[in-house]
């Protein structure tokens, strides 16, 4: 329950860092906000999680560490595709915010002064 509260909570500041990230290395505003929706909410659609690559790039996803952190029930073993773990979603979450605004601290030092 709890997993999932602060999943939820933190969803909007991980996507905002994100943005951010995208925002510092793209330079316009319109080209910002279509790569950071494409790349946080359409680009986990298009990897399944059939094939083992496939599936450790949709699990990088912000959006599907997301929906594993939020749920609660483990997933089935005898399925037929890959699922996430917990503690590689809480990965996730970390590396992405992380990356993003050591990412905007380089280039802004670089580029702006």
């Amino acid at each position: 329950m709890f997993r999932a509260l602060a999943a939820s909570a933190l969803l909007a500041p991980v996507c905002a860092m994100v943005g951010l990230g995208l925002g510092v290395l793209i330079r316009h505003s319109a080209a910002t906000m279509v790569t950071s929706v494409f790349t946080l909410l359409m680009l986990p659609t298009i990897f399944s999680q059939s094939k083992r690559w496939s599936a450790d790039v949709n699990h990088a996803m912000v959006v599907t560490a997301w929906k594993r952190l939020v749920q609660d029930w483990q997933p089935d073993p005898g399925s037929l595709g890959y699922t996430a773990t917990v503690a590689g979603s809480r990965i996730v979450y970390a590396v992405w915010p992380l990356v993003a605004v050591v990412l905007a601290v380089v280039v802004v030092r670089r580029r702006d002064v």
